[in-house]
C-alpha cells in the first residue's frame, strides 16, 4: 500500500503545483507550490506583470468541468469553499512569465548571500533563469492566494473538458484538486495572510510543509477515495515511507535533476516530507487536527522531520550571536542572519554525497544561528549550532569538517554539544571569533531544555 501511495505522489507532485515555492530556503526558502523558504510575494496591486502569452477567464463549459473537482476536494478535506474561484486559462507562455514575475529580486539576492557564502550555490549562475525552469518545468497549474486565480494550463483545460479520455486527465484532475485545497486553505484558513507573515528559513521550511503535505494527503486521499480504500488504510504507510525509500530521487525533472541540492531538497521536501507530517497529524486527529496545524504550524523542520516533536512542542534553541569588535574593526559589516534548521543543515553536510544530503549527521540538531558579514565583495560566515547530545555534536562537528573548505579562511571547531563553523574569514580573526563561541558553549546546558522551556541562548 505505501509503495503504491509513494509512487502516486511522485508521479504527481510536482507536475503541476508551481506557486509557493520560492527560490531560497526560506526556498529560496521559496514558494511555488515547493522550494526553499517562502516569503511575502508582492501583492497584485504593486506587481501586475505582463504575460507574453494567452490568459482568458474560464468558459461556462470550463467552468462546469472545474466544479466537479471543487466539489470533490471539499469533500475530500472537509471544507466548503465561501465563494468560487475565479479561474484563468492560460498557456505554457504565460503561465512562465507568470511564474519568473513572481520570483523577487530581494529573494534572488538573499539566496546568492546565505547559500552562496556557504558553497552551496553558484554565484556567478542565473539565480532567476534557474529558479524559473525549475519552477516552470511541468506546470499543469496553480492557485495564487494573492489574486485568488486558480490557473490551469490551456491544454489541460481542454481534457477536462472532454477533449480527450478520462486516463489522460485523471492525473491533472489529481493536481487540480490539489491545487483546490489551496483554495479551501485560502478561504478558511487564512493561507493567504499566513504567507505574508515573516519566518526564518527554517520556520518557513516548516510552514510549507503543512500547506503542501496537507494538500498532497488530500489529493491522494481523493485518488484511493476511487480505488474504495479509506484514508486510514495508507496513513500509517505514508508515514513510513521516508523508512525505505530516497524521496528525493522520487521526483525527476530535467531542470530539477541539474538545480543544487539546496534548491532541489527545498523544493521537494514541502510535498514529500510534509505528506508524511501531515499523515501523522491526520492520523491522530483526522483533518480537524490538520486545520489546526495551520493555525500553530511546525516552528522547524525539525518538527516536520519528526513530528512527535510537533506534538510535543519542541522548539529549536533560540541562539543570538553578538557582533564580534575585532571582525568590524577589519571592515566586516554584518549583512544578514537566518536560522536554516535540520533540513537545510542535511543539506550543506551532504555536499559531494549523491543524495545531495546527510540526514543522519542533522538529525540531532537543537539550535543553529547563521550571521553573513561581508566585506567588499567577500562574503564570511559565522555559524553557531547546538545538537541535542555531545554525540549529535561530534557527528555534526565530523560532517562539517569533512566538506570544509580545506583553506586558512575556514574553520570547524566543537564544544560539548555546540559546533562552530567558520568561512571565508581571514585566519588573524579566528582566534577572537572562537572566543565568543567558546563563551556561549560554557553557558549552555549539556543537555536542552525540556520542550516549552528552552532559553535564547545569549553570549
Amino acid at each position: 500500500m505505501s509503495r503504491w501511495v509513494a509512487s502516486l505522489a511522485a508521479a504527481l507532485i510536482l507536475s503541476g503545483c508551481q506557486r509557493h515555492a520560492k527560490p531560497e530556503p526560506s526556498p529560496a526558502g521559496p514558494s511555488t507550490e515547493t522550494t526553499a523558504n517562502a516569503r511575502a510575494e508582492p501583492r497584485p496591486e504593486l506587481a501586475s506583470p505582463r504575460r507574453a502569452g494567452v490568459a482568458r477567464p474560464a468558459t461556462a463549459k470550463e467552468r462546469k468541468a472545474v466544479d466537479e473537482l471543487v466539489r470533490a476536494a471539499e469533500s475530500v478535506r472537509q471544507l466548503k469553499l465561501r465563494r468560487p474561484v475565479t479561474i484563468e486559462i492560460e498557456d505554457g507562455d504565460a503561465i512562465a512569465d507568470s511564474l519568473r514575475s513572481q520570483i523577487e529580486e530581494a529573494e534572488i539576492e538573499r539566496a546568492r548571500l546565505i547559500y552562496g557564502a556557504l558553497g552551496l550555490l553558484d554565484t556567478e549562475e542565473d539565480l532567476r533563469s534557474m529558479f524559473a525552469g525549475v519552477l516552470g518545468e511541468q506546470v499543469i497549474g496553480y492557485y495564487d492566494p494573492d489574486t485568488e486565480r486558480l490557473v490551469i494550463r490551456e491544454d489541460v483545460m481542454a481534457g477536462l473538458a472532454g477533449a480527450f479520455g478520462p486516463e489522460q486527465t485523471q492525473e491533472a484532475r489529481l493536481v487540480l484538486v490539489h491545487e483546490l485545497v489551496h483554495a479551501l486553505q485560502d478561504q478558511r484558513l487564512g493561507l493567504g495572510e499566513s504567507y505574508e507573515k515573516e519566518r526564518t528559513a527554517d520556520a518557513d521550511n516548516g510552514f510549507r510543509a503543512v500547506v503542501e503535505g496537507d494538500a498532497t494527503l488530500a489529493m491522494l486521499a481523493h485518488a484511493l477515495r476511487q480505488q474504495g480504500i479509506p484514508l486510514s488504510a495508507a496513513t500509517a504507510g505514508i508515514q513510513q515511507m521516508g523508512d525505505y525509500l530516497d524521496l528525493n530521487a522520487l521526483v525527476r525533472g530535467e531542470k530539477l535533476d541539474d538545480a543544487p541540492a539546496i534548491l532541489r531538497v527545498t523544493l521537494v521536501a514541502p510535498y514529500l516530507r510534509g505528506l508524511q507530517f501531515v499523515a501523522a497529524v491526520q492520523g491522530r486527529g483526522g483533518w480537524p487536527a490538520v486545520n489546526n496545524a495551520h493555525r500553530r504550524p511546525p516552528t522547524t523542520s525539525e518538527q516536520v522531520l519528526h513530528p512527535e516533536k510537533y506534538f510535543a512542542r519542541e522548539p529549536g534553541e533560540q541562539i543570538e550571536i553578538p557582533d564580534n569588535r575585532e571582525v568590524l574593526a577589519a571592515g566586516f559589516k554584518r549583512i544578514e542572519e537566518d536560522t536554516l534548521g535540520e533540513l537545510e543543515l542535511s543539506v550543506y553536510l551532504g555536499q559531494g554525497r549523491a543524495s545531495g544530503t546527510d540526514e543522519e549527521a542533522a538529525a540531532g540538531w537543537a539550535g543553529d544561528l547563521l550571521v553573513v558579514y561581508m566585506q567588499g565583495d567577500d562574503a564570511a560566515v559565522i555559524w553557531w549550532t547546538t545538537w541535542d547530545t555531545d554525540d549529535d555534536a561530534e557527528e555534526a562537528f565530523r560532517a562539517a569538517r569533512s566538506i570544509s573548505p580545506k583553506d586558512s579562511t575556514a574553520r570547524v571547531e566543537r564544544k560539548g554539544r555546540s559546533v562552530l563553523i567558520v568561512r571565508g574569514l581571514p585566519a588573524k580573526l579566528h582566534r577572537s571569533v572562537r572566543g565568543d563561541f567558546t563563551s556561549f558553549a560554557r553557558r549552555i546546558k549539556s543537555e536542552p531544555s525540556p520542550p516549552n522551556l528552552r532559553p535564547n541562548l545569549i553570549y
